[in-house]
């Protein structure tokens, strides 16, 4: 078997070569298609100017039948056939430019073999102009020559107005029509003929040279509009990809929504178990045989499962108020009970860190809210001020009613407080400050999330704010007016 040995140096320098022709590749295919591009512009240009061509040539031509018919003598009389004959000439190249034009307009025309096809009919048609001034051409009368000169220069004008974003069409009107006029010029006689044969090559420079100009300032033009439209198919672009992210972000989060609601029965229904066990051994319901370290085993499962069962349920609801599967039924209830309650679910807690809660709510509060909801706002907030007042701190619970008929709470600890930058970041699902206090407490930064989301139920709002220097933080609830107060 014969050994091929490549030697690692010239593969290196081979793909360098590959990579550089399909860089070079790929250049000139956007060179190319920038060429294109800008060439169909200046075509589209020309193109779009096709109809006043088709509709003025003949009218011009047949204009002139009235100087050089014989009415007006000075002008030169020319022979009605012959001016029969031009206006018939230009009758068909007016044809000739509506097919043109029709053909033109289709997209799958590629747009050089179109400005070949309009530069043939360019040099047809100015040389048929330039025929029929030879044929109208009276020598030595200065009147008809004269005529014939402006009727020349108004030609070249439009040229210079219709062909000049376009180099060589411009050049294939221009150049005939001039080149004939000057050659008549020349071999003409009579002082006409002489100043025409000097301000004829001075006037096409001059129209060459302002055609130029307005070249330029068109081009600018067509590089503006390139870049506007970039611009908007790139707009277009992120709109849709930001309209997909968004479509994909709004799926996942209902997969996500539909997962955790999905999970309740599977998650719910061993954890009962385990709390219903942990209850019966704690309590020691199958008799006192029960040892005192399995009792304490037993506190410590029904703890936990509950703890786990308070975070599986305050996820489950984040999941519904997100899903929009969360409803309230908003009704009068007694805020101050509601509070009660609340502050003796919790007392225990509070009572273990030798802490004081205090109730400041009026009896007759006009509070509507759903009462489920409002009972697991209220054991969040105390549950957070308990959490993160010190040992023998201080809880105060209020409730007033505004001058607007929105009944505001508040529950105030005597805690540290949390800096200003990071208290809207609190109302996230998951998130937590990290201070002194939370390292010990733990938690998973579900509470205020789901506060903020059973508020917005209630069409309500709830913030933060530090008390004045340092001495804690305050949790204030509003819950708007009933329907009715707001119609009073």
């Amino acid at each position: 078997m014969r050994r091929v040995i490549v030697d690692p140096k010239f593969n290196r320098t081979a793909a360098q070569r590959v990579q550089k022709d399909v860089t070079a590749s790929s250049a000139s295919r956007v060179d190319l298609f920038e060429h294109d591009r800008a060439l169909r512009a200046r075509v589209d240009i020309v193109v779009s100017t096709l109809p006043l061509t088709i509709v003025l040539n003949p009218i011009w031509a047949a204009l002139t039948i009235i100087p050089l018919g014989g009415d007006f003598p000075a002008f030169g009389v020319v022979e009605l056939t012959v001016l029969l004959g031009v206006v018939g000439m230009h009758a068909l190249n007016s044809a000739l430019a509506r097919v043109i034009y029709l053909w033109a307009r289709q997209e799958s025309r590629s747009p050089s073999k179109v400005l070949a096809v309009l530069t043939m009919l360019q040099v047809w048609i100015s040389v048929t102009w330039g025929a029929g001034v030879l044929a109208c051409w009276v020598e030595g009368n200065a009147v008809n020559n004269t005529f014939l000169a402006l009727l020349v220069i108004a030609m070249i004008w439009a040229l210079a107005l219709t062909r000049s974003v376009l180099r060589g069409l411009f050049a294939a009107g221009i150049v005939p029509l001039a080149a004939m006029f000057w050659l008549r010029a020349a071999l003409g006689s009579g002082e006409a003929a002489e100043v025409f044969l000097i301000f004829t090559p001075v006037f096409t420079a001059y129209a060459w040279f302002m055609g130029s100009s307005s070249r330029d300032r068109i081009n600018e033009l067509i590089r503006t509009r390139f870049a506007l439209e970039d611009m908007a198919r790139d707009l277009d672009a992120a709109r849709h990809h930001a309209e997909e992210k968004s479509a994909e972000a709004e799926a996942a989060s209902a997969s996500k929504s539909a997962f955790v609601a999905n999970m309740s029965h599977e998650l719910r229904t061993p954890l009962n178990s385990i709390l219903g066990f942990a209850e019966i051994i704690e309590g020691q319901t199958v008799g006192p045989q029960v040892s005192e370290q399995y009792r304490s085993y037993a506190t410590d499962i029904r703890e936990s499962g509950a703890h786990l069962l308070n975070l599986i349920n305050d996820m489950l609801d984040i999941a519904k108020i997100e899903a929009g599967r969360m409803e309230i039924d908003r009704q009068l209830v007694d805020a101050k009970a509601e509070v009660e309650t609340a502050v003796r679910l919790i007392q225990s807690r509070s009572e273990a860190k030798g802490q004081t809660i205090s109730v400041a709510v009026d009896e007759r509060l006009p509070l509507f809210a759903d009462e489920r909801a409002l009972k697991q706002i209220l054991l969040n907030l105390l549950s957070n001020a308990v959490k993160f007042s010190p040992e023998g701190g201080t809880i105060l619970v209020r409730g007033v009613c505004e001058i607007s008929g929105a009944v505001r709470l508040s529950v105030e600890d005597s805690g540290p407080g949390i800096p200003d930058a990071k208290l809207k970041q609190l109302f996230k699902p998951f998130s937590q400050v990290d201070n002194r206090y939370d390292r010990n407490t733990g938690g998973t930064g579900l509470g205020l999330s789901l506060v903020r989301g059973l508020i917005s139920l209630h069409a309500g709002r709830v913030w933060l704010e530090n008390k004045p220097e340092g001495t804690g933080l305050k949790a204030i609830l509003e819950f708007p007016p009933s329907r009715a107060d707001i119609a009073a």
